[in-house]
C-alpha cells in the first residue's frame, strides 16, 4: 500500500510555528512603526536636503545645517530651551514634592479636595491658561500689577512684552501649569513607600526634616527619574502655550524649537531649514536620552534591593 507524498513529510516544528505566529502578532506593530514614525523621519531628514518649499525647491546637502548653525536666532532658541529645562524641571519637581508630602500628611480629610485643585491646571485647555495669563500680566489692570502696587511698582507694559523677561514670564505659566504633574507623581511614589520602613525609622529617631530627606527622598527616586525624563521630552516639546502667548516675540526673546520650526515652515514657507531644525531636535533628544541612560540607568524602576 503506498503513502502519499504529504502525509510522508515530517511536521514542522513546534518552535518555528510558534515564532512564525509571534511574528504575525509583531507585524501590526511594526506596520504601525514604519508608517508614521520611520517613513515621516526619514522624509523630512530628506527635505532637509533641500532648500525651498515643495513647489520649488533645490538640492543644497548640507548648507541648511551649516545655515542654522549660524542664524543668532538659533542660538537664541537654544539658550531659552536651556533656562526653559534648567528652571522648570527641578522648580516643578521640589514644588510637586513639597505638595505632595504636605497634602498626604496634614490635609487627610480634604485630601481630595487639595489634589484636585492643585492638578486642575494640567487638564485645562491651553487656550484659556493662556487667555488668562495675558490678562494677569496686562499693565495697569491685570492682577501682577495690583499687588505691585502694594509695594510702590508700575507696569508699564506686559512682561511678555519685554525682551527680557518674555521667557521668564512664560517659564512662570509654565510652572504653575505642570507642578500639578509632579505632585500627582509624588503622591504615587508616597503611597507605595513601605510603611515598616517609616517606622523602622522613626523608631531610629528620624523625624520631620531628616526622615524626609534622609529616608523619603531616596526612596521617591524612581518617579524623581521618570519627572526628570518628562520633563526634558515636554521641554523639547514647549509649543503651545509660546505660541498663543508671545509667538516666540518680542523679538524672538522667547521663541522656542516649537515655535522657530513652525514659522520656518509654515509662516515663511521653507520647508528645508524647518525639515532641518525637525531633525537637529531629534538628535538632540536622541542624545539627551543616551545622557539618561548613561547617567540615570535605562530603567526608570528602582534595582531590585535598593532605589
Amino acid at each position: 500500500m503506498s503513502v502519499s507524498r504529504a502525509a510522508s513529510e515530517p511536521a514542522p516544528p513546534r518552535s518555528r510555528l510558534r515564532a512564525e505566529r509571534l511574528y504575525l502578532f509583531a507585524l501590526p506593530a511594526v506596520l504601525l512603526f514604519v508608517v508614521f514614525i520611520a517613513y515621516p523621519i526619514l522624509w523630512v531628514a530628506g527635505q532637509s536636503l533641500y532648500t525651498g518649499n515643495r513647489a520649488s525647491e533645490t538640492w543644497a546637502g548640507l548648507a541648511n545645517y551649516r545655515a542654522v548653525l549660524v542664524d543668532p536666532t538659533f542660538w537664541i532658541v537654544v539658550r531659552n530651551m536651556v533656562l526653559w529645562g534648567a528652571i522648570t524641571i527641578p522648580v516643578q519637581m521640589l514644588i510637586g514634592g513639597l505638595l505632595a508630602w504636605f497634602i498626604e500628611r496634614h490635609t487627610h480629610g480634604l485630601r481630595g479636595f487639595f489634589r484636585t485643585a492643585f492638578f486642575l491646571p494640567v487638564v485645562t485647555s491651553v487656550s484659556v491658561i493662556s487667555l488668562v495669563w495675558v490678562q494677569i500680566y496686562a499693565p495697569y489692570y491685570g492682577i501682577a500689577q495690583a499687588y505691585l502696587a502694594r509695594i510702590g511698582i508700575t507696569m508699564v507694559s506686559s512682561p511678555i512684552a519685554e525682551p527680557s523677561q518674555a521667557i521668564y514670564a512664560l517659564i512662570l505659566v509654565n510652572v504653575w501649569q505642570w507642578t500639578g504633574f509632579s505632585m500627582l507623581m509624588y503622591i504615587a511614589g508616597l503611597a507605595n513607600l513601605p510603611g515598616e520602613v517609616l517606622d523602622a525609622a522613626r523608631v531610629d529617631g528620624a523625624s520631620g526634616w531628616r526622615l524626609a530627606t534622609g529616608v523619603v527622598v531616596p526612596m521617591l527616586a524612581p518617579a524623581t527619574r521618570s519627572l526628570l525624563l518628562l520633563g526634558i521630552i515636554g521641554t523639547l516639546q514647549t509649543f503651545p502655550i509660546v505660541h498663543l502667548m508671545t509667538g516666540g516675540g518680542p523679538n524672538h526673546a522667547s521663541e522656542v524649537f516649537g515655535t522657530h520650526i513652525f514659522r520656518q515652515s509654515f509662516v515663511l514657507g521653507d520647508t528645508g531649514q524647518g525639515a532641518t531644525l525637525s531633525v537637529i531636535v531629534l538628535l538632540l533628544a536622541l542624545a539627551l536620552s543616551l545622557v539618561q541612560i548613561a547617567v540615570l540607568g535605562a530603567r526608570l524602576a528602582p534595582a531590585k534591593g535598593g532605589a
